[in-house]
């Protein structure tokens, strides 16, 4: 946990926008009666500071979404969201850590692993934080993600660090 005193850190997460990584970019473009790449123009232009730590290891509650992209959670939240997905829930924005069920709208994804309970640190984010988004391709994703070391899920109680 970043103590008060200490300087808060710059991180920029590349995130795939829209598409299947971003499934309600669309509904968000509507409900703010924005065009997708405007939704994705604001978001990614703007400073978010990690306020919280919560919900799962490793999901930081971001503030600083400009207002007009706030959204109300989804009517009936899902029952999977893949670990790495962009999201907007109310006034906040964040990336889920880990495969959840959630009520955000999720917009992207990002390749970064934001929990591994192997590393030193095991979460990416930390409260006080500065991070920027930075729109990406498909074909960047991907080499982001082969070029990071993966954790595989082999039951309740044990990883596997492989990559």
């Amino acid at each position: 946990t970043a103590s008060a005193d200490a300087p808060s850190r710059q991180i920029t997460i590349p995130v795939v926008y829209g598409g299947e990584m971003g499934p309600d970019l669309d509904d968000v473009a509507r409900h703010t009666e924005l065009s997708a790449d405007e939704v994705i123009a604001r978001h990614a232009a703007a400073t978010y500071v990690v306020a919280s730590m919560g919900f799962a290891p490793g999901f930081g509650f971001l503030i600083g979404l400009p207002a007009e992209l706030a959204i109300p959670r989804r009517r009936n939240p899902r029952t999977r969201v893949p670990a790495g997905s962009v999201a907007i829930g109310g006034i906040q924005t964040g990336v889920y850590s880990l495969e959840t069920p959630g009520g955000w709208n999720v917009i992207g994804r990002t390749p970064l692993v934001l929990f591994d309970h192997t590393r030193d640190e095991p979460t990416l984010l930390q409260r006080g934080d500065h991070v920027r988004f930075q729109s990406i391709s498909p074909a960047e994703y991907h080499a982001i993600a082969e070029a990071t070391p993966k954790i595989l899920q082999t039951g309740t109680s044990s990883a596997e660090v492989v990559g």
